[in-house]
């Protein structure tokens, strides 16, 4: 996975935007950096994608494991053979990159793909204005992501301090000594990408 003792931060100038079937997508960060999404040679790659049409088809990937979050909007996500699962704003729908899916709606979702037999896992978190945070160290945790979709979050990170604005992505793997307290300068929504076992 991700080089050892590294934070990287990103934001809008270091991120590729392409347009498909009805939608636009944005690769917010790839891994390994030399890899190409339609070579499907990355371990994971994180985007957000623009939904413009109201029916889209996505993009076949074999041996991939996907996580979806709407970031704005209502999707519904219609899976061939498997279910079927409605997603508001800040909802996360978890299945395989190698199903037939669909999806129906508009918005802008949030996604998140890990080659097998990795994992991904996404969660939304919500800070108020002056709230402190500690997120955690779990074991199976390789690698994780800090996306903030709005507000303005002060992360300190290993002692390291890292100011997170809008729509900015910080990437670190976790260290064996791991520390991350995340505080918020005004009212902030923050998406965690964890990739792991």
């Amino acid at each position: 996975m991700i080089e050892t003792n590294t934070i990287q931060i990103f934001t809008t100038e270091n991120y590729i935007t392409s347009k498909w079937s009805g939608c636009s997508t944005t690769q917010l960060y790839i891994y390994p950096e030399s890899s190409q999404y339609h070579l499907q040679n990355f371990d994971f790659r994180i985007s957000s994608a623009k939904i413009e049409s109201n029916e889209t088809v996505f993009t076949e990937l074999k041996n991939y494991n996907r996580e979806l979050m709407v970031l704005n909007g209502q999707i519904k996500l219609i899976h061939e053979n498997h279910h079927s699962k409605t997603l508001n704003t800040f909802e996360s729908d978890s299945f395989s990159g190698g199903w037939k899916t669909t999806s129906i709606g508009k918005g802008i979702d949030f996604n998140l793909m890990v080659r097998e037999p990795f994992r991904g896992e996404l969660s939304h978190l919500e800070l108020k204005a002056n709230h402190r945070i500690e997120i955690k160290r779990t074991p199976h945790i390789k690698c994780m992501a800090l996306y903030l979709v709005s507000g303005e979050i002060y992360a300190e990170i290993n002692d390291k301090l890292v100011v997170l604005k809008k729509e900015n992505i910080v990437v670190l793997n976790i260290f064996s000594a791991f520390s991350c307290h995340l505080q918020a300068q005004k009212k902030s929504d923050l998406i965690i990408a964890k990739i792991g076992i």
